[in-house]
């Protein structure tokens, strides 16, 4: 267990929600780059089924995600131990969200797959930084 005075030392030393929000959007950026770019790749060149190749890519760009989220937006001090279960727990629940919105829109309403995959990155970006700075990372 850490003393209050280690535990003052650690919150000083975490990003202010700014920079910290500004790094996330930053490795979300890298995260959904290497998300969308599996996923586009995999329905236009192996013929791979939309909500397959948004699945699979979601998880590729989510080990992007963690190292850039521990590393750099939150500056995390929680043991890997700790952090990645909590992580695995809120990817889950990001992934069966995406799947669902993603589902949704391409499946029944008939967007376009990369339309649909823009639309449910952005109702679930604010969620996921919620999620991250008050539990994963904290």
């Amino acid at each position: 267990m850490s003393s209050p005075e280690q535990a003052a030392t650690r919150a000083d030393r975490r990003p202010g929600h700014r920079r910290s929000f500004i790094l996330y959007i930053v490795s979300g950026v890298a995260s959904v780059a290497t998300h969308y770019a599996f996923m586009i790749a995999v329905v236009e060149l192996a013929a791979w089924r939309e909500l397959v190749a948004t699945s699979v890519g979601f998880v590729v760009g989510a080990i992007t995600k963690y190292f850039m989220n521990y590393f750099l937006a939150f500056a995390s001090e929680e043991p890997h131990l700790q952090a990645i279960p909590r992580f695995a727990v809120m990817l889950l629940t990001l992934f069966a969200a995406n799947g669902a919105i993603f589902w949704a829109l391409h499946d029944q309403y008939e967007l376009h797959y990369v339309v649909a995959q823009v639309l449910t990155t952005g109702l679930l970006v604010p969620v996921g930084y919620v999620i991250n700075r008050w539990w994963v990372f904290r």
